[in-house]
């Protein structure tokens, strides 16, 4: 996992560089969404025993009856079901506040229930 020890010299450019040499590039978790239910998708992805946030992210959509899109991934459907994830938590979860596009991370008014039924610490496996 990324560390940081002295953030004052830290740019976006290194957490990146941090965040990318820590992947195991010879292992894969695989995520089966639905764009429908990114959030409960990703969800019980993350659940899974064999689920490790070290591994590379393998990811193939599904539509709403469970049918599999033919789209391999190769860097694509990985980064649409990236955005898509940010863009649902941003809009709709209550992990953040303020205008659509000034948001900051609400720490405070639901803080509890989002422990509690895991939010934070699953968009945090995500880093």
């Amino acid at each position: 996992m990324f560390s940081c020890q002295d953030s004052d010299d830290l740019t976006a450019e290194t957490v990146i560089e941090n965040l990318a040499a820590a992947i195991d590039a010879s292992t894969v978790s695989r995520f089966n969404v639905g764009r429908s239910h990114i959030w409960d998708s990703t969800s019980r992805a993350i659940k899974r025993k064999n689920f490790t946030p070290e591994s590379s992210i393998y990811v193939k959509f599904m539509d709403d009856i469970g049918n599999q899109e033919g789209a391999i991934d190769l860097g694509g459907p990985r980064r649409e079901f990236l955005q898509l994830l940010m863009e649902h938590l941003s809009s709709y979860s209550s992990l953040f506040f303020g205008p659509k596009h000034s948001r900051h991370v609400n720490y405070l008014s639901s803080g509890m229930y989002l422990l509690n039924n895991s939010t934070f610490p699953h968009c945090g496996t995500l880093e």
